[in-house]
């Protein structure tokens, strides 16, 4: 994420949403050591086979809009596929956050992936109604979805930085959408236009959905209590225990308990890492995508 807009956005969205909350004391937090496997995040099962990247254009609105797409290299007849978005942060684009961080290394040839590209490499990420960048996904999947045998109940969005603030935004503001969002070094909606009854920003006919948020400990540009509290939030809106967690089969990961089946919130504290995205990243993500799949 770059520009010093950005570098504050997670602290903005972090202190718009406790002012509105107020200064409520906390249970404290108790977490449970599992001693058999994470219902949530089990251990990984990483898909394989071939793909072929292409860049595309769609049109959305009468605006020309690029993305990069990973498909798999043959299609199964009769089989149902996954379909994941993937968000740049701010700066970047399709073709170079696919090359530093690409999904398909997890997802292997079980999933379409499209790597949507922003306007001026960035996002709108405060237009509460008739969002750009909203229509711009809704348009997105119909389009993949008349291409490919996708399976409408498995549509994931992945996005680091402010490409995490996105998914959560699409998320909130689009239910239904995705079945599950991984967010790292992002942060939760914020600004919408109603809030929950603790003072958290709600979303127009916003729903549960399940989500898992990554967030490196070192991290100087996107708060990791930005990461944190995302995770909090959904936690919240999916019904979640909030004040129990558990273990996961990655040490750096902890699940809400009590969430309500396929709405699982995770949080993932990454020691050592700055603002970029965990080198499990993506493994961690697909295996919580695929735990909530049923």
């Amino acid at each position: 994420m770059s520009g010093a807009s950005r570098i504050v956005l997670g602290f903005v969205a972090l202190s718009s949403v406790f002012s509105a909350a107020g200064c409520r004391k906390k249970k404290p937090v108790i977490t449970t050591t599992l001693t058999g496997p994470s219902a949530v995040l089990p251990a990984p099962v990483n898909g394989a086979g071939a793909t072929r990247t292409s860049s595309q254009m769609i049109d959305v609105a009468g605006a020309k809009r690029s993305y990069l797409l990973v498909e798999p290299a043959s299609l199964v007849t009769g089989r149902q596929y996954p379909l994941v978005l993937v968000f740049h942060g701010d700066g970047g684009d399709a073709k170079g956050f696919h090359e530093r961080f690409p999904f398909e290394k997890a997802s292997g040839a079980d999933a379409v992936l499209a790597y949507p590209e922003g306007i001026n490499a960035t996002w709108d990420l405060d237009t509460r109604l008739d969002n750009r960048e909203v229509k711009l996904i809704s348009a997105l999947v119909e389009s993949l979805a008349g291409r490919f045998p996708i399976d409408r109940q498995r549509v994931f969005a992945a996005g680091y930085s402010s490409g995490g603030f996105l998914a959560n935004l699409v998320a909130c503001q689009k239910s239904g959408l995705f079945r599950a969002i991984s967010s790292s070094a992002g942060g939760a909606p914020y600004k919408q236009a109603l809030v929950f009854a603790n003072g958290y920003t709600k979303c127009l006919g916003q729903a549960p959905v399940a989500m898992i948020a990554l967030h490196g400990e070192g991290d100087r540009s996107v708060s990791l209590d930005s990461g944190r509290f995302s995770a909090e939030y959904w936690a919240y809106a999916n019904g979640c225990q909030t004040e129990q967690l558990e273990t996961t089969f990655y040490a750096e990961c902890r699940a809400y308990r009590g969430c309500p089946a396929g709405k699982g919130v995770a949080f993932c504290q990454i020691p050592g890492l700055g603002h970029w995205v965990w080198d499990d990243g993506a493994e961690a993500s697909w295996t919580f995508f695929r735990s909530q799949s049923g």
